[in-house]
C-alpha cells in the first residue's frame, strides 16, 4: 500500500485576482487572465518604429534634414500607423549648441506642410525631448533646423512614434 500526499492544483490565470489600480492606464481588468488578453492584443495592434534624419557638414538655418540624401520636405517618412502620435524627439549635434528644430508634416513634394511644433535644444551634443505630436495616416514627416537657430554640424535628428497598426 502506497502513502498519497498532497495534491497539487496549478491554479489558472482566470482565477488569479489582478489589482488594476497599481498603474495606469486602467484596463477595467481584474483577474490576471484579462490582463494578459489585454497586452496580448496590445502589442498585436500597436507599434512603436523611431525615424532619423540627418545632415552631414555645417547645417545653417532654415536647412531640411535628408532622408537617406533627399531632403525630408520633398520625401519625409511615411506614417503607416492609425493613431499616430510622435512621442519623442532626439538630438545628436557635433557642437553643443542651442537650436530650433521644426517637425512638420506634408502630403509629399512639400504640399500641405504644416508644423506640428518645435524642440529647443540646450547648449550639449545630445538632447531629448518628450513631446505629443499628432499625425495623420499616409502623411510624411519632416525636419528643419528653423530660422534663428544657431548652426549645427553633422546633425542627427530622431523621432520615436507610438499608434496602432493599420
Amino acid at each position: 500500500m502506497s502513502k498519497l500526499g498532497p495534491i497539487y492544483k496549478s491554479p489558472v490565470a482566470g482565477s488569479i485576482p489582478y489589482d488594476d489600480l497599481i498603474q495606469a492606464p486602467t484596463t477595467g481588468s481584474e483577474e490576471v487572465q484579462a490582463i494578459l488578453d489585454y497586452l496580448k492584443n496590445r502589442i498585436a495592434v500597436s507599434a512603436s518604429p523611431g525615424f532619423t534624419w540627418g545632415r552631414s557638414g555645417n547645417v545653417n538655418a532654415n536647412t531640411w534634414m535628408l532622408n537617406d540624401s533627399v531632403p525630408s520636405n520633398i520625401s519625409g517618412r511615411s506614417i503607416f500607423l492609425n493613431n499616430a502620435k510622435i512621442v519623442k524627439v532626439f538630438t545628436a549635434n557635433q557642437d553643443a549648441t542651442v537650436m530650433t528644430l521644426g517637425v512638420y508634416t506634408h502630403d509629399g513634394d512639400g504640399i500641405g506642410l504644416t508644423l506640428l511644433g518645435t524642440v529647443t535644444t540646450a547648449a550639449q551634443r545630445s538632447n531629448t525631448f518628450t513631446v505629443a505630436f499628432s499625425v495623420a495616416l499616409n502623411k510624411q514627416v519632416a525636419i528643419k533646423l528653423e530660422s534663428g537657430s544657431a548652426a549645427g554640424k553633422n546633425m542627427v535628428i530622431g523621432c520615436l512614434i507610438s499608434g496602432d497598426v493599420a
